[in-house]
């Protein structure tokens, strides 16, 4: 069996996703798997965090890949390992304003972040004030199962990033 190393590449800087697929390209060339991958872009800047596992003696070659994109300035830090049994079921708790497609978002949030979905029960709570309706408040109950190298905490941290004012509470026990 081969040495295994886990790693995070923070990167940003000037790139398009072709910069990205041929970095995507030799790491698979060198026996990597990007395990969790988060990438943003805005205008022509990108910024990304990959958590990549690979033969250990294939992290250099890899990490060179990243430093040597001319307009991309990369950071890598051994990743922590955050195991838990590939059976644990959390029980979270979304509150936000309501809003279009919330819903939406956050099944392909759970979905990005790999997380298996048990349930979902959802309820719409509109407050009336003197003129009328005034505000819509959304309410979830969700039940997932995630792969044990997803960390809750990054996949609570996802679902709040969904709109400002969003409270996401663990409730498992």
């Amino acid at each position: 069996m081969t040495d295994t190393t886990v790693f995070i590449v923070n990167f940003s800087g000037e790139a398009q996703p072709s910069v990205l697929k041929q970095l995507a390209l030799a790491s698979h060339q060198s026996g990597a798997r990007w395990l969790v991958s988060k990438i943003n872009y805005l205008d022509k800047q990108v910024a990304g965090l990959i958590k990549i596992e690979c033969p250990s003696n294939q992290v250099d070659s890899i990490q060179r890949a990243f430093s040597s994109e001319p307009n991309l300035n990369a950071h890598f830090a051994i990743a922590t390992s955050i195991q838990h049994p590939e059976d644990d079921i959390y029980d979270l708790r979304f509150d936000s304003n309501e809003h279009s497609g919330i819903l939406s978002e956050i099944t392909h949030t759970l979905e990005k972040e790999r997380a298996q979905i048990l349930s979902i029960h959802s309820h719409r709570v509109f407050l009336a004030g003197k003129s009328g309706i005034q505000e819509g408040m959304f309410t979830s109950r969700l039940s997932i199962q995630l792969p044990s190298d997803t960390n809750i905490q990054d996949i609570i941290s996802e679902l709040q990033a969904i709109s400002v004012g969003t409270r996401v509470i663990n409730e498992t026990d």
